[in-house]
C-alpha cells in the first residue's frame, strides 16, 4: 500500500503508514502479546480499540527549527537533519495552515537559528496544537533573548491573526525560553504574546485547560475511547478514594471525580498540576492536586482504595513501583502507552496482583504505539 506520506522514506513520524490499518491493529495486538510472552507471563489481550481517525488526528505537532532556518520534523534517525516546509498527514488540518505562516515567518523574521552543535542561535522550536472547540496555539520555543528579540517576536500573531480564514479563532501565541542547552520543545519560562496563552478541550461534558507546555492525550477523536475505558474498569467508585498518580492536567480525576467520595491527583510538572486545579473548578469537582514526584511522594497516607497509574513512556521509577508493592491499594487502573515496560512491570506486580480486565486502544495510528489499560486487583481481597 502506498504510504500517504511524500517523505515517508526519510520522516519518522510514520513508520507503519505503508501497512494497510487494518494489519497495524493486528500487528499491534500481537506485538503487545509478544511482549509478554518474552517475560513469561501467562498474560494475554484480546480486544485492540481502532482509533475513530486514521489521519489528522494529532492535536499538537513539535516542529523543529533548525540552524539553516529549515522549519518541519526531523528526517529518521538524523536528529540534526529537518525536512524543510514538511508538515505532516497525522496532524489537524488546522495545524498545516497554521505551520506554513509561522515558517514564513520565521525565515523571514531576521531572527537568528539555534545550531545543536554550537548551542548558538535563538529559534529553536515551534509547537503547534488545536482542539475540537476550534481552538489554536502556537508556542515559539527559544533560546535567551540577547538583545531586543521581543519585538520582532511581537509580529507573529498579527501575522497569523491577519490570515486566519472567515470564522475561525485567532490563535494564541506564546513564547517559551529554554535557558539551558538541552534540545527540547518547552522552556521554563513562558510569556503570552496574544490571547489567552492557553487552549481548552471538552470531552463530552469534561472540559480542560490546557497550557503551553503541558502535556495532554495527543488524539482528540480516540482520547474519549480511553476516557470510557478507564471509567468502565474503576466500576463502582461511590464511597472509594481514587489517587490518580502521574494525573498531568487532571485528564481521568477530574472527569471521575463526581463518582467518588474523593480524588487525589499527583504530578511532577508544576504548571500541568495549575491546569488540573483550574480543570477541577471549571467542572465544579473537589479534588486535591500536588505537585510532586511520584516516586518521592508519601501517598500512602490517603488510603486509596483506587489507584490510577499512567506513567511516561519510559514507565514507572523503580521507587514508584516499589512503593506500590509496599502499600498495595486493592485495584489498579494501569494505562501505559508502552505496552513492552509494562510487562516488565508486571513480573512484580503479577506476583500480588491478578489481571480482572485488559484493552488496548490505538492512539497512534501508523506508528508501532499503542496504549493499553489494565484493570489490577490485589490477589488477597
Amino acid at each position: 500500500m502506498p504510504s500517504p506520506c511524500p517523505n515517508k522514506q526519510v520522516c519518522g513520524s510514520c513508520g507503519w503508514s505503508h501497512i494497510p490499518y487494518e494489519k497495524q491493529i493486528a500487528q499491534k495486538l500481537s506485538d503487545i502479546n509478544g511482549s509478554f510472552a518474552l517475560k513469561t507471563l501467562d498474560l494475554r489481550c484480546q480486544h485492540i480499540l481502532p482509533s475513530p481517525q486514521t489521519e489528522h488526528y494529532r492535536n499538537r505537532m513539535d516542529f523543529v527549527i533548525d540552524f539553516e532556518g529549515r522549519v518541519g520534523l526531523r528526517e529518521k534517525g538524523k536528529w540534526w537533519r529537518v525536512i524543510d516546509g514538511h508538515a505532516c498527514f497525522l496532524g489537524d488540518p488546522r495545524i498545516d495552515q497554521l505551520f506554513g505562516q509561522v515558517r514564513a515567518w520565521v525565515k523571514t523574521s531576521g531572527l537568528s537559528f539555534f545550531d545543536r552543535k554550537s548551542h548558538e542561535g535563538f529559534l529553536r522550536y515551534a509547537v503547534i496544537r488545536a482542539t475540537t472547540r476550534g481552538e489554536t496555539l502556537v508556542n515559539l520555543v527559544t533560546s535567551a533573548p540577547l538583545g531586543d528579540e521581543e519585538s520582532t517576536l511581537m509580529t507573529l500573531p498579527s501575522v497569523l491573526g491577519g490570515s486566519a480564514h472567515s470564522g475561525t479563532q485567532e490563535p494564541t501565541v506564546v513564547w517559551s525560553i529554554n535557558r539551558t542547552v538541552t534540545d527540547v520543545s518547552f522552556g521554563s519560562e513562558v510569556k503570552t504574546l496574544s490571547g489567552n496563552g492557553w487552549i481548552e478541550e471538552q470531552f463530552g461534558e469534561t472540559r480542560y485547560r490546557i497550557s503551553p507546555n503541558a502535556f495532554f492525550q495527543t488524539n482528540s477523536a480516540g482520547a474519549p475511547l480511553l476516557l470510557q475505558t478507564v471509567r468502565e474498569f474503576c466500576n463502582e467508585l461511590s464511597g472509594k478514594t481514587l489517587l490518580d498518580l502521574y494525573c498531568g492536567t487532571g485528564f481521568f480525576s477530574v472527569a471521575l471525580a463526581p463518582m467518588a467520595k474523593r480524588t487525589i491527583g499527583v504530578e511532577l510538572n508544576e504548571e500541568a498540576i495549575r491546569d488540573a486545579r483550574t480543570n477541577a473548578q471549571l467542572n465544579r469537582v473537589e479534588t486535591d492536586f500536588i505537585a510532586a514526584p511520584t516516586e518521592a511522594y508519601d501517598w500512602s497516607v490517603h488510603a486509596a482504595d483506587l489507584v490510577i497509574l499512567d506513567p511516561p513512556r519510559s514507565g514507572m521509577h523503580d521507587k514508584a513501583l516499589a512503593d506500590i508493592l509496599r502499600i498495595k491499594p486493592k485495584e489498579i487502573v494501569y494505562i501505559s502507552c508502552n505496552p513492552k515496560n509494562f510487562a516488565r512491570e508486571m513480573v512484580q506486580l503479577g506476583q500480588v496482583y491478578r489481571v480482572e480486565a485488559m484493552r488496548a486502544i490505538d492512539l497512534f495510528p501508523h506508528t508501532p504505539h499503542v496504549e493499553l489499560v489494565t484493570k489490577l486487583r490485589l490477589c488477597s481481597s
